[in-house]
């Protein structure tokens, strides 16, 4: 008896499972024609993982705290594809790689509720880094398909539309560059951009407390100027027709 698969995505059917990358992948074999019907795939599956086959890579995102750095999602996103999504795929070493492009993740896009909050950037640098493994592995072989993307507003310069025009062209660049995938470069870019997002948050809180010392200071103005006219409105009124009057007397008198 067959053990019943699992781990199966759409187009075919079942919940997802995250198993370990394939450790050997000489010992691979072709699947017979009866698993590529069930599958809807041509993944090349080994004794092993026939049964209980990688699908899918489970790499979600929490939400971010209410005190979350501005910006920090971004990168836990990079640093997603950095430590879990690319060396994997290089192991996996495929033969041509199919990116079901989506752009739902951008923060402008509704779709997502601003809960990964990605920008055009983020989608040119995640091409990019596939690109890269493809060069390293299947001489740049990408098949990239358009899958989501909402925010349409605008035409050629909505949200959607700068964010393919981000992805195609990374596609093109990467693809004259030929430059290989180096996981020593994605660990140096972490650190990299962590240390220039913590420095722009500690510029940002100086220029609030700033902000904040500026409003004191003018509140506090603002309170001695309210307290002076009511002293002054306390004197005596000067009557200068009697002032003047008095003058001459004691001139008058000397």
């Amino acid at each position: 008896d067959i053990p019943q698969q699992t781990g199966w995505f759409y187009p075919a059917s079942g919940k997802s499972q995250v198993t370990d990358a394939l450790v050997n992948p000489s010992i691979i074999e072709k699947p017979n024609i009866n698993d590529f019907m069930i599958s809807q795939t041509w993944a090349r599956m080994g004794e092993e993982s026939r049964f209980n086959c990688c699908k899918i890579l489970n790499c979600g995102l929490g939400l971010p705290p209410r005190d979350a750095i501005p910006g920090m999602q971004r990168l836990e996103l990079r640093d997603t594809y950095r430590k879990s999504v690319l060396p994997r795929l290089r192991e996996f070493d495929p033969d041509i790689i199919f990116i079901s492009a989506g752009f739902d993740a951008h923060r402008k896009d509704t779709m997502n509720f601003g809960y990964v909050g990605m920008v055009e950037d983020d989608y040119e640098w995640v091409t990019e880094q596939i690109v890269k493994v493809a060069n390293s592995c299947c001489n740049g072989r990408v098949v990239s398909v358009l899958e989501g993307g909402y925010k349409v507003h605008g035409g050629i310069v909505s949200p959607f539309a700068r964010s393919v025009a981000s992805h195609v062209r990374a596609l093109v660049d990467g693809g004259r560059s030929r430059e290989l995938y180096d996981p020593n470069d994605c660990s140096w870019e972490s650190q990299f951009e962590r240390h220039i997002l913590e420095e722009r948050e500690r510029k940002r809180q100086q220029k609030q407390e700033r902000q904040m010392k500026a409003m004191e200071m003018a509140r506090r103005l603002h309170d001695d100027e309210d307290e002076e006219p009511t002293r002054k409105r306390r004197r005596n009124q000067i009557d200068y027709k009697d002032l003047y009057e008095q003058m001459k007397r004691e001139e008058a008198e000397t």
